[in-house]
């Protein structure tokens, strides 16, 4: 049986949870409270990727699965994969199993939960009743799944100063004249025309970019689309990782190893790239034909995040969202309604039609 961590309260012996937004254990049954120091982490400080890869077993990560034996009803149990933090599911005993027992990188830091679950669910619902073309009944007919889970999400932060070349074209607009021929009281005559054209050039250069704390998420249990809303944390409130702060809720090992985690890096600065290199073309239009990218000084923070997590049902689907235990946005996959997008189209053919009937006229 695995060895854990379990927080236990000095009055009367009950439960230890974290309690939202005080920095602190609280008893689930006397209400002692049990201050845990704060110990922010240093956010420019980062882990030498490079030197870090070399060092990791290339199967890092495997899928672990613990066995424990609850020391408070005797139960024997066994954690979901790759799932480190938990309740006992006979007795709710808080256990925390060591990280370093199943992956090579401990968390270097910890988002602390803000956001209560009744907050959470308040988001959900005025999030669902905000969303543009959904189906008119869904409100009312959407049906809860799932419980909505409290749980601590791995996510990479990386850090890189990237020196990219590149060639392409600028083009720049000019106007000119032209003559056509146009329909006048019946007849065919010519007009003369102002147009823009385009003139294109070859272009190369250089380019530099600075880097800090590109987030990537660290499990496959939600999906890769929630990246960008995944990104959004006040990161200067990360405290050092403290098992504490999983007190109550699940935390998850990374599923998602180091190297994956920075090819996924990539692909978001690469988004950042593309836009310096047009801005240095230059010009009213750009073309890109080839960007090659030298990533330096590269680095890295494991970090766990809060995060509420639950899904619902509409028309036999089931729908996954998260809310962000840090500010209570919320996010998620989402039903569409086709009656609404098509209205939509066709009331802007129409919209364009009169516009094109007024310009002819």
């Amino acid at each position: 049986m695995i060895a854990y961590t379990h927080f236990k309260c000095n009055q009367c012996g009950s439960d230890l949870d974290y309690a939202i937004g005080m920095h602190s254990l609280k008893c689930v049954s006397c209400g002692e409270v049990d201050p845990i120091e704060a110990s922010p982490l240093d956010m420019y400080l980062a882990h030498d990727y490079k030197a870090a890869i070399s060092d990791i077993d290339y199967f890092d990560p495997k899928t672990v699965s613990h066995e424990l034996s609850c020391e408070n009803c005797g139960a024997g149990f066994m954690l979901p994969a790759n799932v480190h933090a938990e309740e006992c599911p006979y007795c709710d005993l808080n256990v925390v199993v060591p990280v370093e027992l199943s992956r090579k990188l401990k968390p270097d830091g910890v988002i602390p939960f803000e956001i209560h679950q009744h907050q959470a669910e308040k988001s959900f619902k005025s999030w669902i009743g905000g969303l543009w073309f959904a189906p008119s009944a869904l409100k009312n007919k959407a049906i809860q799944a799932q419980g909505i889970l409290g749980s601590y999400m791995p996510m990479w932060a990386f850090d890189a100063q990237v020196h990219s070349s590149y060639s392409g074209q600028r083009g720049d607009n000019y106007t000119t004249t032209v003559r056509v021929p146009t329909k006048v009281n019946g007849r065919t005559v010519m007009e003369t025309r102002t147009v823009i054209k385009i003139k294109w050039r070859n272009k190369s250069g250089r380019v530099h970019n600075s880097f800090d704390d590109v987030i990537t998420m660290g499990t496959t249990t939600l999906p890769v689309k929630f990246q960008n809303f995944l990104s959004d944390w006040d990161l200067f409130k990360t405290q050092n990782y403290n098992e504490k702060y999983l007190s109550g809720f699940r935390s998850e090992l990374y599923q998602i190893g180091l190297p994956d985690a920075f090819n996924l890096a990539k692909d978001v600065m690469q988004r950042t790239i593309r836009a310096t290199v047009r801005r240095d073309i230059g010009g009213d239009h750009q073309r890109i034909n080839h960007i090659n990218s030298e990533y330096q000084q590269v680095g890295f923070k494991l970090l766990l995040a809060p995060m509420w997590i639950s899904a619902f049902n509409y028309n036999n689907k089931t729908y996954r969202y998260v809310i962000n235990g840090q500010n209570g946005k919320a996010h998620g996959e989402r039903p569409w309604s086709v009656y609404k997008i098509v209205g939509l189209v066709m009331l802007l053919l129409a919209l364009g039609s009169v516009i094109f009937l007024f310009a002819n006229q």
